[in-house]
C-alpha cells in the first residue's frame, strides 16, 4: 500500500511539470505585457499561447483580441483570426485598422458576404484597394460537359421479356450534353443574388420485345377427297426500338441574405421544363384467316380463323414542369460552419420533402484543407431515404485546388446545393463520386475541370402468365427488374470575377 502511494506522489509531481496539466496562473497585466512584447517581436506562436492561456482564465480585453487576431492572420489561419478580430470589434467598433484585417480574414476564408459588410468601416486607402468591387455584377460563369452512358444498349436483349413472358421494355438513357450560364449579383452589402440557366439534352432509346404465337405451315397432305394443311403455333419473338431525346430547360434563382448574428439565409427557386415524345405500346386481340383444306370435288378452299395479338406503337409530344423551393441557413463558429437546409419539390408527378444538416470544417484554420459532411432525410409519399455525402478539398499550389466528393444513397428526385442541382431522371441512383480541379489564373479568372461517376439502375418491365389454381384463369402480371450501369461525365467551366 505504501509503495502504491509513493507511485501516485511521483506521478503527480511529474504531471505538475507539464504546463498543459498544471497551468501557471496569469493576471491581466502579465497577459497584456507578454502579448504586447511578443507582438512587437512578431513571435506569433507565443502571442497565441499566452493569449489562449489568458482566455482560459477569463481574462479578455480589446488588445488581447487584436493581437491574437493579427497573430493568426500572419500565420494564414484566417478562420480563428476572424473570430478574434470580430471579438475585438465588439470591444471597439470604431477602429478601421482592425476592420481592414477582418475584411481580408473573411475574404481569404471565402466569406465574401461578411467581408462586404466591413468595407464602409475600413480606412479610405483600404477601401480603394479592396478586392470586392461595388458594382452590381460580381461574377459571370459558364460551364458545359458531356456524359457517356454505359446503358445505351440493353445487355439482355435476348431475354428482355424474361422467361415465359409475352412483353418486355426498357427505356434507356444514352449519352447527354450539359450547359450552364450564371451571374452573381450584389444587390446590397447584405444581399446577393444568383441567376442561372441550365440546358440538358439526353438521348434515349425505348427497347421493346414481344412474343406471340403465330401460325406456321408444317405439312400439306393430299388424298382422294382433299388437300389438307397442317399448322403449328410456335412463339415468335419480335424486337423494336425507338430513339428520341429528352430536353430540359432550367432556371434557378437564389438569394444570400446576411441576417443579424451573421446568419446566412439563402432561399432559392428552381424551375424545370421537360419535353420529350412519349412512346406508348398497346395491344389488342385480332383474328387471322388461313387455309384449312382444299376439296378436289368442287375445287374450293376452306378457311379457318385463329386469334393473334397485334401490337401498335404511338408517339405523343409531352412536356411537363417541375419545381423545387429550398431554404438554407448557415452560420460560422470558429473553424466550423453549420448548415441547415430544407426543400419542397414536385418532380415527375410526385411531391418530395427534404431536410438536412451539414458541417463544414477547416482543420488548418484556412482554405488549405477543408471538408463538408452532410446527412439528408428524403420523403416522397411512403418512400423514405437517408442520404449521405462527403467532400474533401485541399490546396495543391497557390493557383490550384483539388476536391473529391462522394454521395451515397438513392438521390432520384432529390436535390443538392440548395436546390441548384436536381436529379429528376427516372433511373435509380446508387451512389456518385467525383473529383474537381480548380485553377486560379490571376485575380479574375478561375477554370474548373470536373469528373463525375454515377452508378445507376435502369428499370426493365416485363409480363408473365400465371394460372389461378382454383379457377384455372390465366393472368398477366407485370414484373420489374433493375439493371445496373455506369455513367462518366467530364465538365469544364470558367468563372470571371469582376
Amino acid at each position: 500500500m505504501r509503495s502504491i502511494l509513493i507511485c501516485f506522489l511521483i506521478l503527480g509531481s511529474l504531471l505538475g511539470c507539464f504546463p498543459g496539466v498544471a497551468e501557471n496562473k496569469i493576471d491581466y497585466n502579465k497577459a497584456d505585457l507578454l502579448t504586447y512584447r511578443y507582438y512587437r517581436e512578431k513571435n506569433w506562436d507565443s502571442v497565441i499561447v499566452i493569449g489562449k492561456q489568458a482566455l482560459r482564465q477569463d481574462i479578455d480585453f480589446y488588445y488581447l483580441r487584436v493581437r491574437l487576431g493579427i497573430a493568426y492572420f500572419e500565420k494564414q489561419e484566417y478562420f480563428p483570426a476572424a473570430t478574434h478580430l470580430k471579438k475585438a470589434r465588439q470591444f471597439n467598433s470604431e477602429d478601421p485598422f482592425i476592420a481592414n484585417y477582418l475584411y481580408y480574414a473573411y475574404l481569404y476564408s471565402n466569406r465574401e458576404e461578411e467581408a462586404a459588410l466591413l468595407q464602409p468601416s475600413m480606412t479610405e486607402d483600404a477601401q480603394k484597394t479592396a478586392k470586392l468591387k461595388n458594382g452590381i455584377v460580381q461574377e459571370v460563369y459558364a460551364e458545359g460537359g458531356y456524359t457517356i452512358s454505359g446503358n445505351r444498349n440493353p445487355k439482355n436483349s435476348s431475354s428482355l421479356m424474361g422467361d415465359d413472358s409475352i412483353y418486355g421494355e426498357q427505356d434507356l438513357y444514352g449519352n447527354s450534353i450539359y450547359g450552364n450560364l450564371g451571374l452573381r449579383l450584389r444587390v446590397s452589402n447584405r444581399v446577393n443574388l444568383t441567376l442561372a440557366y441550365n440546358y440538358l439534352n439526353f438521348t434515349k432509346t425505348k427497347y421493346i420485345q414481344y412474343g406471340r404465337n403465330e401460325a406456321h405451315l408444317d405439312t400439306i397432305t393430299d388424298n382422294v377427297l382433299s388437300r389438307d394443311y397442317f399448322y403449328s403455333y410456335p412463339l415468335k419473338i419480335h424486337d423494336t426500338a425507338f430513339k428520341y431525346n429528352v430536353i430540359q430547360h432550367e432556371g434557378y434563382v437564389s438569394a444570400t441574405v446576411m441576417a443579424p448574428g451573421q446568419i446566412k439565409v439563402s432561399p432559392a427557386v428552381h424551375l424545370i421544363h421537360v419535353s420529350y415524345p412519349a412512346i406508348n405500346a398497346s395491344s389488342r386481340t385480332d383474328s387471322l384467316s388461313d387455309t384449312a383444306y382444299f376439296t378436289h370435288i368442287d375445287s374450293t378452299y376452306h378457311m379457318f380463323k385463329y386469334p393473334i395479338i397485334v401490337y401498335s406503337f404511338s408517339e405523343k409530344d409531352t412536356s411537363l414542369n417541375n419545381w423545387v423551393v429550398s431554404l438554407c441557413l448557415s452560420k460560422g463558429f470558429g473553424n466550423f460552419n453549420i448548415g441547415l437546409n430544407g426543400s419542397w419539390s414536385n418532380l415527375n408527378g410526385k411531391t418530395q420533402q427534404q431536410a438536412g444538416l451539414s458541417l463544414t470544417y477547416f482543420p488548418l484554420g484556412n482554405l488549405n484543407l477543408y471538408g463538408t459532411t452532410s446527412a439528408t432525410g428524403f420523403f416522397q409519399s411512403k418512400d423514405k431515404r437517408l442520404l449521405f455525402s462527403q467532400m474533401v478539398g485541399v490546396k495543391i499550389t497557390t493557383w490550384m485546388w483539388y476536391e473529391a466528393d462522394f454521395y451515397y444513397g438513392d438521390y432520384t428526385n432529390a436535390n443538392i446545393f440548395n436546390g441548384s442541382i436536381v436529379y429528376n431522371n427516372s433511373d435509380i441512383i446508387d451512389y456518385r463520386g467525383g473529383a474537381t480541379l480548380m485553377f486560379f489564373l490571376g485575380k479574375h479568372i478561375r477554370l474548373s475541370l470536373i469528373y463525375q461517376y454515377f452508378r445507376k439502375e435502369s428499370l426493365q418491365y416485363y409480363y408473365i402468365k400465371t394460372q389461378d389454381p382454383v379457377t384455372n384463369e390465366i393472368n398477366e402480371i407485370q414484373q420489374t427488374k433493375k439493371n445496373p450501369y455506369n455513367t462518366n461525365a467530364l465538365i469544364g467551366g470558367i468563372t470571371w470575377k469582376l
